[in-house]
């Protein structure tokens, strides 16, 4: 079982629509999605991680909102995810497609922004932040 709020940037309809297109178990891809942003909370941290991704790429932030962060980061990042939560490429390439998929929607973030050697990320915040 996954916890809502850390699904809550998601949009059902998305979610589902990538599973279908990506063959892959809904339920499979929520959770994985759950798992992600759980550690991104975690280990170090939402702030810690926004801060490091700032330092390290060009324009990592493309909107902030009080409870998400909309990000561009390099592949590498993606790819340590997937190794960390043990993906294997189909499921990640979901969990991926999904990210994308929510920032582009976003109607604050310009599409362009997101450049040829970047990849959207979602970053919910804690409520508590």
């Amino acid at each position: 079982m996954t916890d809502t709020a850390l699904l809550a940037p998601f949009d059902d309809e998305v979610v589902r629509g990538v599973a279908g297109t990506n063959s892959v178990d809904e339920e499979q891809l929520r959770s994985a999605l759950a798992d992600h942003q759980r550690t991104m909370r975690e280990s170090p941290g939402v702030e810690d991680l926004v801060y490091e991704w700032r330092k390290r790429f060009d324009d990592a932030v493309l909107h902030r909102t009080p409870e998400t962060f909309f990000m561009a980061v390099r592949e590498s990042v993606w790819e340590e995810y997937g190794t960390h939560l043990g993906l294997d490429d189909y499921l990640l390439a979901a969990v991926v497609a999904v990210h994308q998929e929510h920032v582009l929607r976003e109607t604050a973030v310009d599409s362009s922004a997101i450049g040829e050697n970047a990849v959207a990320l979602v970053v919910s915040r804690p409520s508590s932040q």
